[in-house]
């Protein structure tokens, strides 16, 4: 869903003839007067989206941390012909923002309109990357398959509805290793689908088997250790022991949580 940004696609995008909206903490742009009311709709959905997601990592400074210049900018294409071009994404992509990329600080959210699960998907999720990455920091390695994770929990659709799948996965033995999870690389299994729908489910359901089994204030507490620059195992520890004390603990006590719903 996050892809690579171009070097003429950042926050200083502000074509002439586009519309602007904002809002305390977003200002939306679409190409047309057509478009304005879905740009008020992303901009009331996007300032509800902030507030929870900086509650659920822990983070109430971001009330008034993303204000006045420092707005986040999402850009909204007319139509997925334009956004291909102008961004040079693939025709898959379905929006993007720009943490992965070396113009992350830019803080910008890209995709285009008439996406049905754009509000409930794809807003929420980069929302969740750019909340989080600011408040761990940019310049500290956050694990691909927790911010995924996250990213997913806050997504508002039934993703969290298939449990079974996991525990199915689990029992066939197809899961990855969560030590071999700390380093997976997307870009590298790009070409394996189910290699990589297996890394989505499965960091969505460590994630939310943290919060469910141990409470949202330990997962803030988790979230706090990675800002102090912890190493996720380290983080884990700080947060969890004894219960859990390292990865293979975690592991173990997933795949038994998972295994009930079979």
């Amino acid at each position: 869903m996050t892809g690579q940004v171009r070097a003429d696609i950042d926050a200083t995008f502000d074509p002439p003839g586009w519309l602007k909206f904002e809002g305390d903490h977003f200002e939306v742009l679409c190409a047309s007067s057509d478009d304005e009311d879905t740009a008020h709709a992303i901009l009331d959905h996007a300032e509800d989206y902030y507030n929870d997601i900086a509650d659920d990592i822990g983070y109430s400074r971001y009330q008034t941390f993303w204000t006045w210049n420092n707005r986040v900018k999402i850009i909204l294409f007319s139509d997925q012909a334009s956004y291909v071009q102008t961004t040079g994404q693939p025709p898959w992509s379905q929006g993007f923002a720009s943490i992965y990329s070396e113009l992350f600080k830019s803080r910008i959210i890209v995709s285009y309109k008439d996406q049905p699960n754009f509000l409930e998907v794809i807003l929420p999720h980069e929302i969740t990357h750019l909340i989080l990455h600011d408040f761990i920091g940019f310049d500290r390695p956050i694990p691909r398959f927790f911010d995924e994770g996250v990213a997913q929990i806050e997504q508002k659709d039934d993703s969290l509805s298939h449990m079974d799948i996991m525990a199915h996965l689990i029992i066939g033995g197809k899961i990855i290793p969560l030590q071999d999870l700390l380093a997976y690389d997307l870009m590298a299994h790009r070409n394996d689908v189910e290699s990589v729908s297996i890394f989505y489910v499965e960091s969505l359901y460590i994630v939310d088997f943290l919060i469910k089994t141990y409470g949202k204030d330990s997962f803030k507490e988790l979230c706090r250790h990675l800002r102090d620059g912890d190493s996720f195992e380290d983080a884990l520890k700080s947060t969890y022991y004894p219960t859990i004390d390292s990865m293979q603990t975690l592991q173990d006590k997933w795949t038994e949580y998972a295994k009930q719903y079979l």
